[in-house]
Parts: C-alpha cells; sequence; structure tokens
C-alpha cells in the first residue's frame, strides 16, 4: 500500500507517495482500520489530505481511498459513499508509525475536549494573575519573571528574554530533560485557541525550540501526565514534521483518551 499526501483536488498521478507498507503485520491493520465503520450515506465535501492507494503483488492499483477528518471514502466516484471509522486515532498513529505526519492536529481537538481546555470569556491569562500562573502550571522558576506579563504580551517578548526563562528553567531544575517536562505541563494547560497559539503556549513552544530536538525527544518518551502529553502533542502539532514525536507517545495519547471520566489538568 501507498501512503500519498493529498486528496481528490490533486491528479493521483502527482500526489508525492510518503510511505510504502509491505509488511504483512502492518497491512493487515492498516486493511481493519480501513475497512471498519458504518457508511453515512454521504460524502465529505472536503477532497481529504491523505490517498491510500491498495496494490496488488504487481504494483497493479486495485483500489483508492482518501481520508478525510471524519471519514474514509473509498472509490468516491464508484460508491459516493463514505466511511465513518471505528478507530481513526489508531489508523493516524499507525501511518505516524511508518513516517506520515498529520496525526497531531488529527487528535488535537480529541485532547481539548477531554482537558476541558476550550477558552472562556478571557481568552489570554491577565498581567500579575497568580491564580491563572499556577492553574496554567507555569514552571514555578518562570512565575516571577512572568508575572508583569500578560500570555499576549510574554508571547512577543524579545529572543533575549526567551533564552534568559531556559537559561533560569535549567538552573532551578538542573536537569535539561526535567525543564523540558515542565514546558511540556505547561503548554499542555493552555486554553485553546488564543492562549495555546498566541499567549503562553507561544512562548512555551519558543523556550522549547532553544532546547536539542534530540534531547526534547529524549524527554517526550518519559511524559506520562495528561497535561505533558497535551503538550507534547500541543508541541508536534506547529513543527514540519510530527511523525517521529506522534510515534513516541501514541499509546500514551491512546489510554488518555479511551479513559472514561473527568481528567484535570
Amino acid at each position: 500500500m501507498e501512503i500519498r499526501q493529498g486528496g481528490e483536488d490533486v491528479p493521483l498521478g502527482r500526489r508525492p507517495v510518503l510511505a510504502v507498507v509491505e509488511h504483512e503485520v502492518l497491512l493487515g491493520r492498516l486493511r481493519s482500520l480501513t475497512t471498519r465503520g458504518i457508511f453515512t450515506d454521504e460524502i465529505c465535501r472536503c477532497p481529504g489530505d491523505l490517498t491510500l492507494v491498495l496494490l496488488d503483488c504487481d504494483d497493479f492499483r486495485i483500489g483508492v481511498a482518501t481520508l478525510h477528518p471524519e471519514s474514509l471514502a473509498w472509490e468516491r466516484e464508484i460508491f459516493r459513499n463514505d466511511l465513518v471509522l471505528g478507530d481513526q486515532l489508531a489508523l493516524r498513529l499507525l501511518l505516524a508509525n511508518v513516517g506520515v505526519n498529520g496525526a497531531a492536529s488529527g487528535v488535537l481537538h480529541s485532547l481539548i475536549s477531554k482537558l476541558d481546555l476550550h477558552e472562556g470569556e478571557v481568552q489570554f491569562r491577565q498581567a500579575g494573575d497568580d491564580e491563572a500562573l499556577a492553574v496554567r502550571h507555569v514552571p514555578p522558576s518562570l512565575v516571577q519573571g512572568l508575572r508583569p506579563y500578560s500570555g499576549e504580551e510574554a508571547a512577543q517578548l524579545d529572543q533575549g528574554m526567551v533564552r534568559g526563562f531556559k537559561d533560569r528553567l535549567l538552573r532551578a531544575e538542573g536537569e535539561s530533560r526535567r525543564a523540558v517536562r515542565q514546558l511540556m505541563a505547561w503548554l499542555g494547560s493552555a486554553t485553546w485557541p488564543a492562549e495555546a497559539v498566541a499567549g503562553d503556549g507561544q512562548l512555551a513552544r519558543r523556550i522549547l525550540g532553544e532546547f536539542d530536538p534530540g534531547l526534547v525527544m529524549q524527554a517526550v518518551r518519559e511524559i506520562s501526565e495528561p497535561r505533558e502529553i497535551m503538550g507534547a502533542v500541543a508541541w508536534a502539532a506547529f513543527q514540519s514534521e510530527d511523525a517521529a514525536i506522534m510515534d513516541a507517545i501514541g499509546p500514551q495519547v491512546t489510554r488518555m483518551l479511551a479513559f472514561h471520566g473527568p481528567m484535570g489538568r
């Protein structure tokens, strides 16, 4: 099976191949995940973001499907009937396992709802609000430096201050991976969309960007708390490539979304 970039708005031959899956076990999982669900008797109006091309042993194309936000369309021009998948999360994470990007944006909304991170009337943390600094899990070593700024202002601080925050955090924690996990917890506590995209979340991502990417990946493999998991997904969603991060935390994301009952930030 070939995994190609893009959907029905681009001719199939012009959709670049992102991955080729030949392993029998992986093909079996893909077959199961892409054929189980409920037909909708309608079609999604978007073109889809990925294309699955099923090939026979002679590389002859025998089936094409496009992946949409809520469904999968096999041979749409023939059937005109999309399939709502039984477990799209598992499919997105399996695709991340073979190097296909996009899983983070695919699960982000579900995690926002799971942790009740939808913003209220106040979009950004206000300057001097110590309660908000605590609720948002701002690293204790950074609280004093951030207190004078709102979340919106903090996102725009100059790069020298960003590096200063990183140095202050490292001095307080004494270990780089622990510092990264604190930043992930902070990022994973920001409300969406304003604070997470253009407030404290942006500052947390800027500080994370000062760390070596390999070290960040080491820390990602160690995370376990819900807010850290959310932070890792939010971090991945803003990277040009998210497959490695999402593959690393896939089991934690799956357990988190499968948990029934309230889940605090």
